[in-house]
């Protein structure tokens, strides 16, 4: 009963956090902190309708009061051809699948239903809810402002949540089950590494705590090269903190992913950086083609992870097993996919009579190809990595550095959809803050520079300045 009050309860929160602060924060807070403080798995599921959930209810009342509440023209929706054209095919993608997965599957005892009209419509909706978060970003946080407000408040959220992350590396995750009465016995052994535990708290995994850790961290390190304090110290001093909590919480993919980023966001010039980054989401955005070509040394980093740690390269070797048999699956509807059910599964039945599953789907991308094929793969991560080419076209002028450490957070939470299913609310608020980003103020010092050069003899004007 406290997981469904705290679940009916979360619109007059975000009421409250509308009425206290500006717009474009209190959307930040009523996603990010519904995400880290409401319960899993518990969900309130009307006939027809999506289910209402910690990731759909913060979504329906942010949009509600941005709409309700926000002035003339601070709300605006993406003038992007390019992003509509991605949204309307991301939410229209699954009617075109249930056209083509009417039948259902026999396989020995088991029959898989087909994935029907019904089917393509209430998953259409449910699209159109999980996109909120990309659209909320696109339209009211798409400046400088905001993208510094976004790096603060997962800065001072990764700070807080440490504290029940301890709590939990130290005494097991319980705090699911202590405060809302939810209990995921399914997920806990997998939270057990090293003698130790990993934390879940209320984002149910333990990998999705880390990836959390992960992003805060690089915006700690964002702060701290914008020479920013938190609660008067400086924000190195708390990067410091989070990649020991980040280092505890025993997730190797988080760690080499912000060990990567983090690397390239310090070690490159702004320019530099910006091509790297693109160039990663581009491999990303291919990656079932990269992936089928075999063009990634994968197998021999499973051979050099073996030297590290045998049980992560058995996982690892493990997951690699796993995509091949999901990939094979998901080429023989290649186009618009499998649809639900677990039909994009590798099924088959046993010489004594039952069906076995031989695949387990952990990664999004992987998951996106086989239930929506290429067309629903290239809709989604066209969505997640346009942003990439976006800051990418505007390399030319001051980006600020709360820009860069957006992209850079974005950039670890896009990595690890490749291993894991981490694709939540604040991913898609990142997105759409940095796919329709503005550079008003880069703009007007650029020109106003550009007209000092001119008067002195420099440079043309209306030339615009480079700046690494």
């Amino acid at each position: 009963m406290i997981a469904y009050g705290v679940l009916l309860g979360w619109p007059l929160v975000a009421l409250c956090l509308f009425l206290t602060m500006p717009v474009g924060r209190a959307t930040i807070w009523t996603i990010l902190a519904g995400y880290l403080l409401l319960p899993v798995i518990v969900n309130i599921d009307y006939p027809v309708l999506p289910a209402f959930d910690k990731s759909s209810i913060p979504s329906l009342s942010a949009l509600a009061l941005v709409l309700m509440m926000s002035r003339r023209g601070e709300f605006q929706w993406p003038r992007s051809r390019t992003i509509n054209a991605l949204l309307l095919l991301y939410v229209l993608v699954p009617l075109v699948t249930s056209f083509n997965n009417t039948n259902p599957i026999v396989i020995g005892p088991t029959t898989l239903p087909s994935y029907g009209l019904k089917d393509g419509l209430a998953t259409m909706l449910d699209r159109a809810i999980l996109a909120i978060p990309f659209v909320l970003g696109a339209g009211v946080l798409r400046d400088e402002k905001s993208h510094r407000q976004l790096v603060m408040a997962f800065a001072l959220a990764g700070i807080a949540y440490s504290l029940p992350i301890l709590l939990e590396i130290r005494l097991s995750p319980f705090l699911q089950t202590k405060l809302y009465g939810v209990i995921q016995q399914g997920y806990f052994a997998q939270q057990m590494r090293s003698g130790g535990f990993r934390s879940m708290v209320f984002l149910g995994h333990g990998l999705l705590v880390s990836t959390f850790c992960a992003m805060a961290l690089i915006a700690t390190i964002g702060l701290a090269r914008m020479r920013m304090q938190i609660f008067s110290i400086p924000a190195g001093l708390f990067a410091g903190y989070l990649a020991l909590v980040l280092l505890l919480n025993k997730s190797l993919a988080a760690i080499l992913f912000v060990a990567v980023v983090a690397g390239l966001f310090l070690g490159l010039r702004r320019r530099a950086f910006l091509s790297a980054a693109l160039a990663i989401a581009v491999v990303i955005f291919l990656y079932p083609m990269v992936r089928t070509a075999d063009v990634l040394p994968l197998r021999s980093a499973v051979q050099q992870l073996s030297v590290i740690s045998a049980e992560r390269s058995r996982s690892m070797e493990f997951r690699l097993a796993n995509e091949d048999m999901l990939l094979e699956r998901a080429w023989e509807k290649p186009f618009f996919g499998w649809g639900g059910y677990g039909r994009n599964r590798v099924i088959v039945e046993t010489p004594w009579g039952t069906t076995a599953d031989l695949t387990v789907t952990d990664g999004t991308w992987v998951l996106a190809i086989g239930i929506y094929g290429l067309v629903g793969y290239f809709a989604l991560f066209g969505l997640l990595t346009y942003p990439f080419w976006h800051v990418f076209t505007l390399r030319r002028f001051a980006l600020p550095v709360s820009s860069l450490t957006l992209l850079a957070m974005h950039l670890v939470n896009l990595l690890d959809l490749i291993p894991n299913s981490s694709l939540r609310p604040i991913t898609w608020m990142i997105a759409g803050a940095l796919a329709t980003m503005t550079v008003a103020r880069a703009r007007a010092s650029v020109a106003a520079g550009s007209r000092t050069k001119a008067s002195r003899g420099g440079m043309a004007a209306g030339e615009p300045a480079l700046q690494n």
